[in-house]
């Protein structure tokens, strides 16, 4: 039998990671490191690469709907913050935390397959102050960051005095996203961005839903081959029929190339078979043919 050759397709985009214990760790043993990213002006798909601060890991207690008992809490859970299941039927899967006492968290909504005994952790959520501090407060007045939403909708943010404002002009900066979703940012001029934060060294679930604009980025802002790249673990999830659409990195965001999915291998439009790896913060738009939650690896 010949094995056809894979083709391997790298975006890049002068990211520097750095992992290194010199830095401060957090609750967790995740290592710490940054990412730099240069953004031109115009149109960018961006995913955050590095998680935010660790508050809190440990094993689920009892669970009754949205209501997770934990031991050793935090006096105080930080939010906008997120629960994260490391382990367990639900591994993978998150929510955000409404609210918390000294021994328990309320979800948004509760976790299916979440049972005692299963680990999990309480992070820090990405707001979009955290985009404006890895610009290091230099993103131009008027510059758009859109968010689309599940149900085919969409929410935009623009930009004044380094304050995030929705379409009625309320300030925003407190407005986030999930690991592995992604933003279309709209720049009325070059940046750079600087990302610190955790590296990711557990797997993350990301809803994918048919007939929606599907922006999503790896956890990972290496370039991984084989079964760790954001390709294949989007393939073992995907239906058949299911596209992939790269774009441009020059502010223009024009169609680079689009990958079809068949029986869990990519395929270009000569119907290659086609490795694509793709670090974060670079994304990607997909198209399933089916609502599924696709499961991003971690960075190792």
């Amino acid at each position: 039998m010949i094995k056809t050759p894979l083709k391997f397709i790298s975006l890049l985009s002068g990211v520097v990671l750095l992992a290194s214990s010199g830095f401060a760790q957090t609750v967790a043993t995740d290592p710490v490191g940054y990412v730099t990213t240069n953004l031109q002006a115009g149109t960018n798909l961006v995913t955050v690469p590095l998680l935010g601060e660790i508050q809190y890991t440990g094993l689920a207690g009892t669970v009754a709907g949205a209501v997770v008992d934990l031991s050793g809490l935090p006096a105080s859970v930080a939010t906008p913050s997120y629960v994260h299941v490391t382990s367990g039927t639900a591994a993978g899967e998150t929510a955000t935390i409404i609210s918390s006492d000294a021994t328990s968290v309320t979800l948004e909504a509760s976790i299916a397959g979440l049972s005692d005994g299963d680990s999990i952790r309480i992070v820090d959520h990405f707001q979009l102050s955290d985009l404006t501090s890895a610009s290091s407060s230099s993103l131009v007045d008027g510059s758009v960051v859109t968010i689309y939403n599940s149900d085919n909708t969409s929410d935009s943010y623009t930009t004044y005095s380094n304050v995030w404002y929705d379409a009625s002009f309320s300030p925003s900066d407190d407005v986030f996203v999930f690991p592995g979703e992604g933003v279309v940012m709209n720049l009325q001029g070059p940046t750079s961005l600087t990302f610190v934060g955790n590296v990711n060294t557990k797997s993350v679930d990301v809803a994918l839903t048919s007939g929606a604009v599907n922006v999503i980025g790896s956890v990972n802002p290496s370039l991984p081959t084989g079964a760790d790249t954001i390709g294949d673990a989007l393939a073992a999830s995907l239906a058949d029929g299911s596209t992939l659409t790269l774009y441009s990195e020059d502010g223009a965001l024009t169609t680079g190339a689009t990958y079809t999915c068949y029986a869990g291998v990519w395929y270009d439009p000569s119907f290659t078979p086609t490795e694509i790896s793709v670090a974060s913060p670079s994304a990607v738009v997909v198209s399933p043919q089916s609502t599924v939650a696709a499961t991003m690896p971690a960075a190792y």
